[in-house]
């Protein structure tokens, strides 16, 4: 699932100041370990309080920050803080992640550093980076070509999640743990390049525009025993505060797509994270090659609902209509 499956921090309306260091490292990729969400439980917590503490139990809080620049010069940081859960038996995911791209949040020099961000009132971060371990060699991160190196680091401060939600409430942390990854020397190429093979899979991709702040995304695939993805964009702060809530339902291990081009039909059933029904009916098709790699895209339309219950955010419901925009790519 992983390959489907976000100075001055400028983050469009959000901003603080960081001072450089005068030997920070390049091509800096900062990865929050998974911690708990849920706190101690106080004894004079009433019965609800307990309930909703034993619900939060699953639910971790993780990150990844990865540096200014990194694929080229004067690319933004992509800023990502997740609130993530597994269901019972690989039934499928729910995470609910929070994007930016700031001009500048972490800086580290090899040892030190400072990991800074304010988005409006829904995060504020203030902490400082330090080394826990000796610095040793790593694989490059993809796709990424050159001499890179990793190290723990502890991080202590201030961080402050406010989720607007009665069940998450205000995230509060004052030490996070994990890992730096980072060019030494600074002498790497992170130039995305094409994939050398070819790999062999079938997607069926919708979306559709709720609203100007708001839009729904559904992946469907027979692939790997079958995965479904239903995501929602919630993109009301984006412009004041440049950062957007994305709430997604992973449904693994069930298929489901059935028949064949031209009419392809769509169902998932309970007791999956995401149930709903849909079809597809296809238009026309174009083909796309890369030396022996082909794609070949089928444009159409999609008549359907489908549905999933977030935590904290509650039920979320799509309903694609032949306005939206949908297509079935196989990729040989």
């Amino acid at each position: 699932m992983e390959r489907r499956s976000i100075v001055l921090i400028v983050a469009v309306g959000a901003g603080l100041a960081v001072p450089a260091r005068a030997y920070a490292v390049d091509h800096l990729v900062l990865d929050i370990s998974p911690t708990r969400v849920a706190a101690p439980v106080s004894a004079k917590a009433s019965n609800q309080e307990r309930a909703r503490v034993q619900a939060l139990a699953p639910w971790r809080l993780h990150g990844r920050v990865v540096g200014r620049d990194f694929y080229r010069f004067g690319d933004p940081e992509i800023f990502g803080v997740t609130l993530s859960r597994s269901f019972p038996s690989g039934r499928g995911h729910e995470l609910h992640a929070f994007r930016a791209a700031p001009v500048q949040t972490v800086t580290f020099d090899g040892l030190r550093g400072r990991w800074e961000a304010r988005f409006g009132n829904a995060l504020t971060l203030r902490m400082e980076i330090a080394a826990m371990g000796a610095e040793q060699p790593s694989e490059p991160p993809l796709p990424c070509r050159g001499a890179f190196a990793k190290v723990p680091v502890s991080l202590r401060g201030s961080f402050v999640l406010r989720t607007g939600t009665k069940f998450f409430r205000a995230v509060r942390r004052v030490t996070l743990t994990g890992l730096m990854t980072f060019a030494p020397t600074g002498l790497v190429d992170c130039t995305p390049l094409l994939s050398p093979g070819c790999s062999r899979s079938s997607t069926l991709s919708l979306s559709h525009r709720e609203s100007g702040t708001s839009d729904a995304t559904l992946l469907m695939s027979p692939d790997e025993n079958g995965w479904t993805t239903l995501s929602f964009a919630d993109r009301i702060a984006a412009s004041s505060a440049g950062y957007t809530w994305y709430h997604v339902m992973y449904a693994l291990g069930s298929n489901p797509l059935s028949g064949q081009l031209p009419t392809i039909a769509a169902r998932l059933a309970s007791p999956l994270p995401i149930q709903g029904s849909g079809t597809f009916n296809a238009q026309r098709t174009s083909t796309e090659t890369n030396g022996a790699c082909s794609a070949v895209t089928t444009a159409g339309t999609f008549t359907g609902l489908f549905r999933a219950r977030f935590a904290g955010w509650g039920a979320r419901s799509v309903r694609f209509s032949p306005a939206d925009d949908a297509r079935y790519r196989e990729d040989h």
